[in-house]
This record gives C-alpha cells, sequence and structure tokens, in this order.
C-alpha cells in the first residue's frame, strides 16, 4: 500500500516580499495543505507514515549514537527530543513509542511564556519542567517544522519558541544533530525567513526518510 498522491506543492517564496507577510502566507498554506493531506489520508494512511518515520527515525538515532560512542547497537541512555503530534502533524508518536522501548529518554516541550520552552521527560505524567540545562544531555533532537528549505532554514508555528531554543540547545550539545520531522512535500528550495530563524541539520520524512542539508 502506498501513501496517497500528495497535495500541491506550496507557494514559491517571492524575494523582496514583506517577510513577516510571507510567513503569514505560506503559514495559511502549509495548514491547508496539511488538513487536506490528512484528511486524504484516513487511518491506513497515517498508519503507513507513522511506521515509516519510525523505521527511519530510530535507524538514525541508533546511527547517530552508535557513532559518537564508538559502538554498532543499542540506543539505550541515549537522550532525544521530539514533540507531541498534533493531528495534522507528522505522526511521530510510533517513533516516539519505539524509542521509548528501545530505552531512549524522550524529553517534549513545554511551552511557558512566549517564547521560553522548557522540557519535560515524556515518562513524567505531570511533565515537570527540568530546566533547559537537560539539553546538555541530547544526542539526537527531533523537532517540529511547518516548512524546510535546502539550506535548512526552518519556517515554525510563529511563537519564536524553537528560534530561541535550537541556539541553546546547539550551545549545550554540539554534537546533536538537529532533525525537522516534516511531511513529504514539506521540504521546499526556499521558505521567507529573517535572520533570527533557526537552522536544521536534516529532515526527517516518511517517503524518503532522513535527508541531510547544507553539505552535512
Amino acid at each position: 500500500m502506498n501513501i496517497p498522491p500528495e497535495v500541491p506543492s506550496l507557494p514559491e517564496h517571492r524575494p523582496g516580499a514583506d517577510v513577516a507577510e510571507e510567513k503569514a502566507r505560506w503559514r495559511s498554506a502549509v495548514r491547508a495543505a496539511r488538513r487536506e493531506l490528512v484528511e486524504g489520508w484516513g487511518g491506513p494512511g497515517r498508519d503507513l507514515a507513522a511506521g515509516r518515520l519510525a523505521a527511519a527515525g530510530l535507524a538514525v538515532v541508533t546511527e547517530h549514537v552508535g557513532r559518537t560512542a564508538g559502538v554498532g547497537d543499542g540506543v539505550a541512555r541515549a537522550t532525544v527530543t521530539a514533540f507531541e503530534p498534533m493531528r495534522t502533524e507528522p505522526p511521530v508518536d510510533l517513533l516516539v513509542a519505539r524509542l521509548r522501548a528501545a530505552g531512549v529518554r524522550v524529553l517534549v516541550p513545554v511551552t511557558l511564556a512566549r517564547p521560553r520552552l522548557e522540557w519535560a521527560d515524556l515518562a513524567d505524567p505531570a511533565r515537570t519542567p527540568l530546566g533547559q540545562e537537560v539539553l546538555a544531555g541530547v544526542d539526537v533532537a527531533l523537532v517540529p517544522a511547518l516548512a524546510v528549505d535546502r539550506d535548512g532554514v526552518r519556517l515554525g508555528q510563529g511563537g519564536g519558541y524553537y528560534d530561541t531554543t535550537l541556539p541553546r540547545l546547539r550551545e549545550l550539545a554540539p554534537g546533536a544533530p538537529v532533525v525537522a520531522v516534516l511531511h513529504d512535500h514539506e521540504l521546499v528550495p526556499r521558505v521567507p525567513a529573517a535572520r533570527h530563524d533557526a537552522r536544521v541539520d536534516g529532515v526527517l520524512r516518511p517517503g524518503t526518510g532522513v535527508t541531510w542539508l547544507d553539505g552535512r
């Protein structure tokens, strides 16, 4: 079974346009496309996408942890960031479940006063904030995004949470790759960007697995 055909491609970036207006236009287009895509999937399509994300994501974490630790197997005691997906976001819940089953510690975001993002252990039902210093132990950062361009520039939801958090994560865990989880059509040639917009090292998509960006 194949994932149903993708929705129409996203808009082309208009150079010279007002960045704030362009971002608003893009966010509206991406959200509409996501709704159309997910409605077309149904349950079987979502399950297929979730399974593909889980297989590719677990392989990336295993490879990176094995390489940095000097061993070829096992991800127990590794730490990743992830997120709890909304209905139209890429279905990473199966990936998260498999990571946890393999012994990986999964940190999820806790939104505080904008643009402050805290982190909690997914195993903690109270979601107790652990402080940003917990990011020092991260091996791989899986993050949400609306779209990413070929230079790694990330278009987010507009709250500024990850634009604030990702530079701090890179300071605390400089060897941890940052991977945005997308639908297949959301890796694009160019997104509207401001100077402060965070970049990612790669994208994880159900149809193609991981794509590393910016010469990685």
